[in-house]
């Protein structure tokens, strides 16, 4: 199943048309064949592009000719897909080509300043009151069993019915947890930690503005 991270920037510039500004300043990007913007403007305040790097990467194979594993050097294209709405940039990638985004952009942009989100379990809970959802696996840590014991457990809490009354008692002892919120007669599926991680079970390619949308109620104040 194709899954991909979500990180969330504030950006900071005098000017209100950041989208704007962003996709100018993009469009002079020195790009060549292995290193390149893609972007679409839809309005002034909501800019959809696609970060494309090629790296070289030694990659293993099996030679029938000499029966040994051999190593060669191949081409690898990375493609970072982020959005930018007002004052907010999204990016769907790992967190080593995330921060290779932020960094070329803060080179980039030097008038616009760019910081992290904290996408907080608190938060989460807080905006799940108001939507429809199951949750599926929670792990939780520190967990007082007895007097003097204390340990890490798993549960599934989708077939329980008040399962957002228990996450909000323990929520402070929450490592992970998945959630399933219906869309479209199926389900995203979302995986969030306690250090603000978040896994979407979907590749941004298939997910419309109705999905995006659903998402931006969890995570989002």
């Amino acid at each position: 199943m194709a899954s991909c991270n979500i990180f969330i920037y504030e950006l900071v510039a005098a000017d209100k048309t950041i989208a704007t500004d962003i996709y100018n300043l993009l469009k002079e990007f020195p790009e060549d064949e292995n290193n390149y913007f893609s972007l679409q403007l839809l309005t002034s305040n909501e800019l959809s592009g696609e970060y494309v790097f090629v790296q070289t990467v030694e990659e293993k194979y099996y030679s029938a000719e000499y029966r040994t594993f051999e190593t060669r050097v191949a081409l690898k294209a990375n493609i970072v897909h982020f959005d930018v709405i007002d004052n907010q940039l999204e990016i769907w990638s790992n967190k080593t080509n995330t921060n290779r985004l932020v960094f070329t952009l803060s080179n980039l942009m030097r008038d616009i300043s760019i910081n992290a989100v904290n996408i907080s379990l608190t938060q989460v809970l807080h905006n799940l009151q108001y939507l429809k959802f199951k949750i599926s696996k929670v792990c939780f840590d520190d967990f007082l069993f007895a007097d003097d014991i204390v340990g890490s457990f798993s549960v599934d809490l989708s077939s329980y019915g008040d399962a957002l009354s228990v996450l909000l008692e323990y929520q402070d002892k929450i490592a992970r947890m998945t959630i399933l919120l219906p869309y479209n007669e199926t389900s995203l599926r979302v995986s969030l930690t306690s250090k603000g991680s978040v896994t979407v079970y979907k590749s941004r390619e298939v997910l419309d503005d109705d999905a995006i949308s659903i998402l931006h109620k969890i995570l989002i104040k």
